[in-house]
């Protein structure tokens, strides 16, 4: 297989790595599913034969990036300096320079997380905590990790809470009248695909739970002055719990 795709990537594609990754990302084989049946369990149990996909979490940047464009926040503003998005005080503190973190202002923290400023003695913590490496060495891979922080980054990050807010306005916004209408779009959204009957009556339930205001009055980011204030809290929760899902952050 390294043999075909190096011929391929030297004869067909003249050497271009963005064609040989769409190559591999567009084939069959790479759009596996990770589920696999019993019979390929036995004939290839260390996926050697690459019977089926695997399943991992996704990069740091993919989750956060993932979260912006989904709830209409992120920025296709290219090239230039790093950027300073959200970052809670007195974690990047800088003794002897007396430099601070001021964070950007407009579409600038929203840009991709590439852009993101980084200092090897503070990287930038919800990245971290999802295994980005603090550059101090050099690596060939990153270790995936699965820990109770990154649940907690992805739930109470302000990042995460604005995209929460955002995404949930959209859902409101594009989705159609009916709740059920605004919580299948917001899943599509970000699953490309139609929801199902069992997942929408769990997403149901959870919205019928969401009637005291108290519940989601820690709410930060208000999108709109909508009457219905109630609704819209609410579904800031469901869309929390969308970006939140296993499936959304776990490449299946």
């Amino acid at each position: 297989m390294l043999d075909h795709l190096a011929w391929k990537f030297i004869n067909d594609f003249n050497w271009s790595t963005k064609e040989l990754v769409k190559y591999i990302v567009s084939s069959a084989t790479y759009q596996q599913s990770s589920h696999s049946s019993k019979i390929q369990l036995e004939i290839d149990p260390q996926n050697k034969f690459y019977t089926h996909g695997p399943r991992i979490r996704l990069t740091a940047e993919q989750i956060r990036d993932q979260a912006l464009v989904v709830s209409g926040l992120f920025s296709e503003k290219m090239y230039g300096p790093g950027v300073m998005p959200y970052q809670p005080e007195r974690i990047w503190n800088s003794p002897y320079s007396g430099l601070t973190w001021n964070q950007s202002p407009d579409e600038d923290q929203y840009r991709r997380a590439i852009y993101t400023y980084w200092k090897r003695t503070s990287p930038y913590p919800s990245m971290e905590l999802f295994d980005m490496m603090p550059r101090e060495v050099c690596t060939i891979r990153r270790i995936a990790t699965n820990t109770p922080l990154q649940a907690l980054v992805t739930l109470n990050d302000s990042v995460y809470i604005e995209a929460s807010a955002h995404l949930a306005k959209r859902m409101i916004n594009e989705g159609g009248n009916e709740v059920s209408e605004q919580i299948g779009y917001g899943y599509k959204l970000i699953m490309y695909k139609e929801i199902t009957d069992e997942k929408m009556d769990i997403f149901l339930k959870l919205y019928k739970n969401l009637n005291n205001p108290g519940l989601v009055k820690n709410v930060s980011y208000q999108v709109d002055n909508s009457a219905d204030e109630k609704h819209v809290q609410a579904m800031s929760i469901i869309a929390s719990t969308l970006l939140n899902m296993d499936e959304t952050i776990m490449k299946n």
